[in-house]
C-alpha cells in the first residue's frame, strides 16, 4: 500500500483505540494511553516519510491523538485530572529514554545482532525526546489553559467541538515549533526543519480536524461522570 493509505489506517487504529481504552477502563485507560502513546510517539517521530509530495515525520497522529485523550479527561474529569495525564506522559518519556541509553551502555556479544539498531535510533531519541518533552510540557498546558477558557463560554456537551478545537489548534503550534526547532535544529539544514515543522502542523491539524467525532463518540461512555 501506499503511505497516504497507511496514513488513514494508522489514523483509523489510533482513535479507535483510544475510544475502547476509555471505553473500557474508564479514565484510567486514558491515562495509560497518553502515557504508552508519548513512549511510541517519540520513537515514531526519529522516522521521516514523504506524504502526498511533502516530507513528514510519523508520530504526528499519535500525538493529536493524546491530545484528544487530554481534551476528553479535562472535559469529563476536569483540570487537574487532565494536568495528571499531562505529567503521565512527561514521566513515561523520562523514563524511556533514561532506560534505553542505559541499554546501550551494555557491551554487546559477537553474535548481537540488535545494538548497531538500537544506536541507529534510541542514540538520536534523547535530544528528540528532549524536544518532545519541553514542547509536550508547554504544549498540553496551553491546551488545558485555552480548553478551559473556552469552556466559559462555550459549556454545552454539543460545542466540545469548539473546545477542542480551539484549543489545539492553537496549542500545536507552540508544541510544534518548540520541538522541530530543538530536535532537528543542526542536524537537518534549516529549510528542512522548517518544512518539516510546516509539514508537521498540518498533519496535526488535519489529524485534529478529523478526530473530534472519536471525541464525541468516547464521551458517550461514562456520561453519569460530570
Amino acid at each position: 500500500m501506499t503511505n497516504e493509505l497507511w496514513a488513514l489506517v494508522a489514523f483509523l487504529l489510533t482513535f479507535i483505540g483510544l475510544v475502547l481504552m476509555y471505553r473500557y477502563f474508564g479514565k484510567e485507560g486514558l491515562f495509560v494511553w497518553v502515557a504508552v502513546g508519548t513512549v511510541i510517539a517519540n520513537i515514531q517521530v526519529t522516522k521521516s516519510v514523504e506524504l502526498f509530495g511533502i516530507t513528514a515525520t510519523l508520530g504526528n497522529v499519535l500525538f493529536a491523538s493524546i491530545y484528544l485523550a487530554t481534551d476528553i479527561l479535562n472535559d469529563r474529569y476536569g483540570r487537574t485530572i487532565a494536568k495528571k495525564a499531562v505529567w503521565l506522559g512527561f514521566a513515561s518519556a523520562i523514563i524511556m529514554t533514561v532506560l534505553m541509553t542505559t541499554s546501550l551502555q551494555f557491551i554487546p556479544t559477537s553474535t548481537d545482532i540488535a545494538q548497531e539498531s538500537m544506536k541507529t535510533l534510541f542514540c538520536v531519541v534523547p535530544r528528540i525526546v528532549l524536544g518532545s518533552i519541553i514542547a509536550y510540557i508547554i504544549g498540553q498546558y496551553v491546551d488545558v489553559y485555552l480548553f478551559n477558557f473556552i469552556k466559559k463560554y462555550f459549556a454545552s456537551e454539543r460545542t466540545f467541538i469548539i473546545r477542542a478545537y480551539g484549543s489545539t489548534i492553537f496549542s500545536s503550534i507552540v508544541d510544534t515549533a518548540l520541538f522541530s526547532i530543538i530536535a532537528f535544529t543542526g542536524l537537518m539544514p534549516n529549510a528542512v526543519v522548517f518544512e518539516i515543522f510546516i509539514t508537521t502542523y498540518i498533519f496535526k491539524l488535519a489529524s485534529t480536524l478529523f478526530n473530534i467525532p472519536f471525541g464525541y463518540w468516547a464521551k458517550t461512555y461514562h456520561k453519569e461522570i460530570q
